[in-house]
């Protein structure tokens, strides 16, 4: 929109804008008027503006521009914006002054009545993953512009656009490849293989097939940590043989294996890397492992490498690293490592012995001589009130701890430390609550000492660091609530912000912290409790929690697995109270098949939110496509091991998720511009025996119940779980809770538009007797409590007291009385005794 210098400039049709008025079109220009006809209506709106008044005020839309043509002829305007929205864009942005934000763009095109506010949404959504490779636009996330005129549209010039999307930069370079030079199209392949999804690295490979392995690891190498992942895709994907790489590109990726060690943070991507070098196998990756297995931070690798590893392989590796530090004489890494090849055994040291007799002979006598007396690990010993010194917690911290130090200061620890650190801090709180002793633990009058226990230094608190809730007075109950706050605290490695409840972190938790007990989240969740009479009142109940779900787990670690025994499941679904009242329908869906001892749970919650297919079409879908699966696969499922039945839920997902992208084509008409696919949460399980294996994409959620409590053994993948972990990796300097738009689910699109699975987590475990596992989708979760604490604590006494039937339909009516404002589902199954 431009000044009005002189009247001559007017015509008949021009159109006017008026900042308080909106727009009109000039119908007469007279000798002191000008004749307007207002686009809106409105008694207060001049049709006879005076010259001066029109010069001083009103602006002039260009002929053929955006609100020219919206004020003359909308509705080619409007399919425009559907069908090239970047010209539409383009085209209103040269009628505005400077950058426009999403939310003056809607103002302008929503005002003109182009689109209604869902529509714009679902229309912004679509066009921003292509804004940043249009050379006329300059887009920086929150604002756009025009870039000025000139820009150059050469492949080369898109291609230097930091914002490009990996799958755009990749085709740009294929489309491209004969007019770049050969340097510059193995560059861009190569950093959209580091940045893209599976699917753009696999077509990545595929472009520099005929490229020579040291050619691409070297390149990756370049990039340094920033390559790792697409450095374990290459060497698993790429199939080349460790002897196609010259010796010096070996020791250049043990190099940046080894690069974080030095960094002090978690080493969950060295780990894979490790993994994966040592799967192929390179040379001297055990030797590197085995050189740093004496340190902290080389224990902290090596934990991180056997994570990534299946058991087998994992057992096989530890004790390739024994034998190792056997011969170098390293007696104290040797017994380290030797508990580690035990513990992914999970047999005795006799037994040990007896299997890698021929294998590994002097090992096998080592086992023998070394644990000799030793009679397996102690039963956890239950807290007795003698007034001696509360037993010590199993911590594992000798390798770290020499003197004490605070909480405060204890390096990264993994989740799988959770239930010792729980254990330490909940028994130092409990010598000083016997003696009825408030003392407003913080993270520095928390001693960790060197035997492994902890204990708590009175503080008045003068300087308000302890993280109890504000509200409260300082109280025992207030002591453990401050206690479950430092303990996140010590697992994240950084403050928790005051100014959120610490228990907004639960639901996301097994995210950012892996290895997580399955049982452990119960007493902290339960310490967490908003409401001082529903939190344990002191340290000593506190610790009995503790104490349950450490003594399950220790039962857990040692229980056989059965495959004879059988599931009993319970089930209940409703539309939602309020659903009903707007005439909706129920996009849940849920599947539940058994055969002998293998049995399949599977809850699905479709997203409401597309206009190409809706979300129950969309949970149908994935439940059909799995129970097909199911059927065929039920002959080898029924002497399948725990990697088998990982296989058979990935691969269901994998394809799930494509019958769900092709339905939603054909509801667009094969194009998807402009338009949100249908989509569904997946969460599910296959059960053999007392074995279960846990799969799941999206915010439906499974919590396993036992004497502990209710502990999420899932975690909602949405935008606030993706910022916590990057907060706790120290990618952000705060989190943000807000926004649960999925990040996990079936229906997935890659930037090509083509189908393209999102990997699905993981959990799996031994059910025992007397545990119950309850999936819901989250119309129950969101609508039976306001916290997560709160709906833990109802989950666990509903589910524990009444049978799966009954459970899950009292979990149904609970979320109905507290709105019912979305599908509710819920299944409860536990095994027959």
């Amino acid at each position: 929109m431009n000044a009005i210098r002189t009247i001559q400039e007017l015509s008949t049709g021009a159109v006017l804008y008026h900042s308080a008025f909106g727009f009109a079109q000039v119908r007469a220009i007279e000798r002191d008027w000008v004749l307007l006809s207002w686009d809106a209506r409105g008694e207060n709106l001049p049709d006879r503006v005076p010259h001066d008044i029109v010069l001083r005020v009103y602006a002039k839309c260009a002929q053929s521009g955006f609100f020219h043509r919206s004020v003359h002829d909308p509705s080619p305007l409007r399919e425009l914006l559907q069908e090239h929205p970047t010209e539409g864009l383009s085209l209103l942005l040269d009628d505005l002054d400077g950058p426009q934000r999403t939310q003056d763009l809607q103002e302008w095109i929503v005002g003109r009545g182009l689109m209604n506010a869902a529509a714009f949404h679902h229309w912004w959504e679509a066009i921003r993953p292509v804004l940043a490779e249009d050379l006329r636009l300059d887009f920086n996330g929150d604002a756009v512009a025009l870039r000025e005129a000139g820009a150059s549209g050469g492949p080369s010039a898109r291609l230097d656009n930091p914002q490009l999307a990996p799958g755009r930069r990749l085709d740009i370079a294929l489309s491209h490849k004969l007019e770049l030079s050969d340097a510059v199209f193995v560059e861009q392949v190569l950093l959209a293989w580091r940045t893209g999804g599976t699917q753009v690295k696999d077509l990545a490979l595929a472009a520099l097939r005929d490229r020579s392995p040291v050619t691409i690891i070297e390149g990756m190498l370049a990039a340094g940590p920033d390559a790792i992942e697409a450095l374990i895709h290459a060497i698993r994907r790429g199939s080349w043989e460790p002897d196609a790489l010259p010796a010096s590109v070996h020791e250049a990726l043990v190099e940046l294996m080894l690069m974080g060690l030095h960094g002090g943070g978690p080493l969950d991507n060295e780990g894979r890397l490790a993994a994966t070098l040592a799967r192929w196998p390179s040379p001297h990756i055990l030797e590197a492992l085995a050189e740093n297995a004496d340190t902290p931070d080389g224990r902290r690798l090596l934990r991180s490498t056997f994570a990534s590893l299946p058991p087998r392989r994992g057992e096989v590796l530890a004790l390739d690293l024994l034998a190792l530090a056997f011969d170098s004489g390293d007696q104290e890494t040797a017994q380290w490592l030797g508990g580690e090849a035990l513990g992914f055994a999970l047999v005795g040291h006799e037994e040990m012995s007896a299997r890698i007799e021929l294998d590994y002979p002097t090992l096998s006598q080592w086992y023998l001589d070394a644990y000799r007396g030793v009679e397996g690990k102690p039963e956890l010993l239950a807290y007795e009130d003698s007034g001696e010194a509360p037993p010590v917690a199993e911590l594992d911290l000798s390798d770290l701890v020499s003197q004490p130090i605070p909480l405060g200061k204890l390096p990264p620890r993994s989740g799988a430390s959770l239930l010792g650190l729980g254990l330490a801090l909940a028994r130092a709180l409990s010598v000083h609550h016997k003696e009825d002793r408030v003392v407003n633990p913080t993270a520095f009058t928390i001693k960790v000492l060197p035997n492994e226990t902890m204990e708590v230094l009175p503080n008045d608190d003068e300087d308000g660091a302890c993280p109890r809730p504000l509200i409260e007075a300082p109280s025992p109950a207030s002591d453990v609530y401050a206690a479950s706050v430092l303990l996140l605290e010590a697992l994240m490695g950084r403050p928790w912000p005051r100014n959120l409840p610490a228990s907004r972190a639960i639901p996301y938790l097994r995210t950012a912290i892996p290895l997580l007990p399955p049982s452990a989240l119960a007493p902290l969740d339960a310490g967490l409790h908003p409401n001082p009479a529903e939190r344990p009142a002191n340290g000593l109940e506190w610790l009995a929690r503790w104490q349950t779900a450490a003594v399950t787990e220790e039962s857990r670690s040692y229980a056989a697995r059965s495959a004879t025994v059988r599931l009993q499941v319970g089930f209940d679904t409703h539309i939602g109270r309020m659903k009903v009242l707007l005439t909706q329908t129920n996009q849940d869906c849920l599947f539940i098949a058994s055969k002998g001892p293998l049995s399949l749970l599977m809850v699905c919650d479709g997203i409401s939110t597309a206009n190409a297919g809706t979300g129950d079409v969309a949970s149908s879908i994935a439940c059909h496509v799995v129970a097909n699966l199911w059927e065929q696969a039920l002959p080898r499922l029924a002497s399948a091991g725990p990697g088998d039945l990982r296989e058979f839920l990935d691969r269901s997902l994998r394809m799930a998720n494509t019958a769900v992208c092709e339905a939603a084509l054909r509801f667009a008409g094969g194009n998807l511009d402009g338009r949100v696919p249908m989509g569904t949460t997946a969460t599910l399980a296959v059960v053999h025996g007392n074995w279960v294996s846990l799969a799941w994409l999206g915010d439906s959620r499974a919590y396993l119940v036992g004497p502990y409590g209710a502990s999420l053994v899932t975690a909602d993948e949405n935008q606030a779980g993706e910022r916590l972990k990057a907060w706790h990796l120290n990618f952000l300097d705060a989190w943000d809770p807000a926004g649960f738009a999925l990040v996990g689910y079936l229906g997935h699109f890659n930037e090509l538009l083509r189908p393209e699975a999102i990997p699905a987590q993981h959990s799996a475990f031994t059910l025992l007797p007397g545990e119950r596992l309850a999936i819901c989708s989250d119309g129950v979760t969101d609508y039976i409590g306001e916290t997560h604490p709160e709906v833990a604590r109802i989950i666990a006494t509903l589910v524990t007291q009444e049978e799966p039937d009954e459970a899950a339909g009292s979990l149904i009516r609970l979320a109905n009385k507290g709105g019912g404002g979305d599908n509710a589902t819920c299944l409860v199954a536990s095994l027959w005794l």
